[in-house]
């Protein structure tokens, strides 16, 4: 009853995987704010809850499995772009945080902690963990910017930049997307791997993604940012 239960969100998992990875490409190149995109973001964003959904779902039926402890925060990071990206778009007069947002921004902190305790343990002891220390590591850090970069601005130290609505939801959602991304990466491309392959390589499909998007997303910000002459916002203490 088990394995039925794990084959059947295993299913839903990978139709979300793919439904994710299909209209998170139509949603970054439609035009902005027009039926395409709103419709395939919509899509985006419950297939990215349902990635997240299915991941919880894993933890608890093999709570005990390290690969699952690992997945539940991965899902944890990879949900949170998506969805504090849609509750900006509530915010556009005023970046103003309700519970769900400090709830939020708290809980991929303390992710990030967690993880970030995961790698030190798996350093000190590596039988069983064949490379997850490290990427236990990196997407700990990852968690703990996401975590800085909202709390900053819920705590008054940052004022939001002009049209932070706008380019905080594209930022956060081309995060997401390189969740998707990565996800998809890490299933597949191993399997094509010869036998003996390097350790370091498949650390490279779980981080190669998030690098290559962040370097496209990068570019289209900049791109918005001179658009809209939106320049570098200052922390408020450096103001005072």
């Amino acid at each position: 009853m088990e394995k039925l239960i794990f084959n059947f969100f295993l299913v839903i998992h990978v139709i979300c995987g793919f439904l994710s990875l299909s209209t998170g490409l139509v949603a970054m190149i439609a035009e902005k704010g027009k039926k395409a995109h709103n419709i395939s973001g919509k899509i985006f964003y419950w297939a990215m809850l349902g990635v997240f959904v299915t991941t919880i779902v894993f933890f608890v039926i093999y709570p005990a499995q390290l690969k699952y402890q690992f997945f539940l925060t991965i899902g944890i990071i990879s949900f949170y772009p998506n969805f504090s990206g849609k509750r900006l778009l509530s915010m556009k007069k005023a970046i103003v945080p309700q519970l769900i947002d400090w709830v939020a921004a708290w809980a991929v902190g303390l992710c990030g902690v967690v993880m970030l305790g995961y790698s030190v343990y798996g350093f000190l002891h590596p039988e069983g963990f064949n490379g997850l220390a490290i990427l236990f590591a990196i997407f700990g850090i990852v968690c703990l910017f996401n975590a800085y970069g909202d709390l900053k601005i819920y705590l008054g130290y940052q004022k939001p930049e002009k049209m932070h609505w706008f380019l905080g939801h594209g930022g956060k959602m081309m995060g997401a997307y390189s969740a998707a991304l990565t996800a998809f990466c890490v299933n597949i491309v191993p399997r094509y791997l010869p036998a003996g392959t390097p350790a370091f390589v498949f650390i490279l499909t779980w981080v190669l993604p998030g690098v290559a998007i962040g370097v496209v997303a990068a570019r289209i910000l900049k791109k918005y940012r001179l658009k809209f002459n939106v320049k570098a916002v200052k922390p408020v203490l450096q103001e005072a």
